[in-house]
């Protein structure tokens, strides 16, 4: 499968195009997209939301991935700004009807990491382990941890299909 992974930002929002088959995942592409700071926020949003329906359109995904939104209690305005990037892209994925799939930041760094609590240049420098390739940023690179939680939560899926239901659900929180 095919997937997007947003890392959802509102200077910087970076990106992956991912081919995920069972525990591996294959960068196909990375991307960041950064609005002008002189365009309004409407034109923000239009923007991010115009470059991702373009990749979408080429690239074809069957998901779309991003982070839950977190935001320190001493910046609320920043949650504020990050959930309109946010409800943009899943207003993305309604319209191209995409599957849309969320995971909280620590649970893709410990997919990835083994460790929820890493900070974002520790999962740069593992994406380009794991790759063998240079990440345009950290931006991109949690992106990539995102489709390797992605590949982790299905991978879990098809093996405990044949568990009792209360446990599944308890195990595949991800998808919304």
């Amino acid at each position: 499968m095919r997937i997007l992974s947003v890392d959802v930002g509102f200077q910087v929002c970076g990106y992956t195009i991912c081919d995920v088959r069972n525990l591996v995942v294959t960068l196909v592409k990375e991307g960041e997209i950064k609005p002008h700071l002189q365009q309004t926020l409407p034109q923000k949003l239009n923007h991010i939301f115009e470059v991702l329906e373009q990749e979408v359109k080429f690239y074809g995904p069957g998901a779309i991935v991003v982070e839950t939104l977190y935001s320190h209690h001493r910046h609320p305005t920043t949650l504020g700004l990050l959930a309109q990037v946010r409800g943009v892209i899943v207003l993305l994925a309604e319209r191209t009807k995409l599957d849309f799939y969320e995971y909280a930041p620590t649970r893709a760094r410990k997919c990835f990491l083994g460790k929820g609590s890493v900070n974002s240049l520790q999962v740069k420098k593992m994406a380009e382990n794991v790759t063998g390739r240079e990440f345009k940023s950290t931006h991109t690179a949690d992106a990539f941890s995102l489709a390797v939680a992605f590949s982790h939560t299905q991978k879990l899926q098809r093996l405990s299909r044949d568990l009792p239901t209360d446990i599944r659900n308890v195990l595949l929180k991800g998808k919304r």
